[in-house]
């Protein structure tokens, strides 16, 4: 196995373990009926754990996205899923933290993240640094050379019906 497929590799399963630390949110969302983006644990009422509940779903989301771009990182449209999950789930920390004081500035809002910035950098970088779409080497992206397969696929149709 060459250095590029290990280093694939080894990013594939960074990216489960990002999602696999996304699962966790999810079932600490639903175990707790409180969600660690709020700032006062104390005065919190239990018939309004609407939050807890929204974050763990868009965390269960985001985790099968990822757990797809994973699986299918040789498809250019289902990466790009997973850098826009991980973008709007940094501007949701970011602003409920920063914008809206929803939240503290504590190691449950840093440390995903970080982890959530690490993973776009690399989503970013390492598809393009190896060349896994083969657009380095002049070839085309996929949604062009279906496009020329369709458009051959008609005009040999059309000529087929013109000896019928």
């Amino acid at each position: 196995m060459d250095m590029e497929s290990k280093i694939l590799y080894a990013f594939r399963g960074w990216i489960g373990f990002v999602a696999f630390m996304d699962l966790g949110i999810t079932a600490k969302s639903f175990i707790e009926k409180r969600s660690f983006l709020t700032k006062n644990l104390i005065d919190y009422n239990d018939e309004e754990y609407t939050t807890s509940r929204i974050l763990g779903m868009f965390a269960l989301l985001k985790a099968l996205v990822l757990i797809y771009s994973t699986l299918y990182i040789h498809y250019k449209p289902v990466v790009d899923l997973g850098r826009w999950s991980l973008a709007v789930t940094i501007l949701l920390y970011f602003s409920e933290t920063v914008y809206f004081h929803a939240s503290s500035l504590n190691p449950t809002v840093i440390f995903p993240c970080v982890l959530n910035i690490v993973t776009l950098i690399g989503l970013f970088y390492l598809p393009n640094k190896l060349d896994i779409w083969g657009l380095r080497n002049g070839n085309e992206e996929e949604n062009a050379q279906l496009l020329k397969q369709a458009g051959a696929l008609r005009r040999g149709r059309k000529h087929a019906r013109k000896y019928d």
